[in-house]
């Protein structure tokens, strides 16, 4: 899981999540929630859905991240090499929050998650990197998720910033 700062601020992020088994009563962050039904979708803290998932009441909405979804991914990625994929909504948080299930109860599937994600991952990255050198405004990338667009910011403004110092401008 992430660490300081970007762990905090994931946790007290929103997800949505499908509920597994049926709630009578919910209270999350002073709010009470009541007749919550098998199959609906609400809107809560990371927190408290990480506890909902490990109690199995809830899942994300997009389902568990599974090497199947990976695999698929992967392959729209590798076909797609002059564009991101979309991903699922939360995909980086989920496919952290599997790997770290997995570890324990099934090493070889955890092996096997984690060099599809590091191959979805570097294939991405490998995308941004080729946006920042043409300069491109982050509004005219599509599929790029939060958690991209903070990594493309900051490289795209690190390239900007040589460029600068060799002497080219800013483009």
């Amino acid at each position: 899981m992430p660490q300081g700062a970007a762990r905090i601020e994931q946790l007290v992020s929103h997800v949505r999540v499908r509920l597994t088994r049926d709630i009578a009563r919910l209270r999350v962050g002073g709010r009470e929630l009541a007749d919550l039904r098998q199959g609906s979708q609400v809107t809560l803290p990371i927190w408290a859905m990480e506890k909902l998932w490990e109690l199995g009441l809830a899942e994300p909405v997009g389902g568990v991240i599974d090497l199947s979804k990976m695999t698929q991914i992967l392959w729209r990625e590798r076909r797609s090499p002059a564009e991101l994929v979309e991903l699922p909504e939360n995909f980086y948080y989920n496919v952290i929050y599997a790997l770290s299930s997995l570890r324990q109860k099934d090493p070889e599937s955890h092996k096997t998650l984690l060099q599809a994600y590091r191959d979805i991952v570097s294939l991405r990255m490998a995308k941004l990197l080729a946006f920042a050198l043409r300069g491109l405004d982050p509004s005219l990338i599509r599929n790029m998720v939060e958690e991209e667009r903070e990594l493309y910011l900051w490289v795209k403004g690190a390239v900007d910033s040589w460029i600068e110092s060799i002497g080219l401008g800013v483009r």
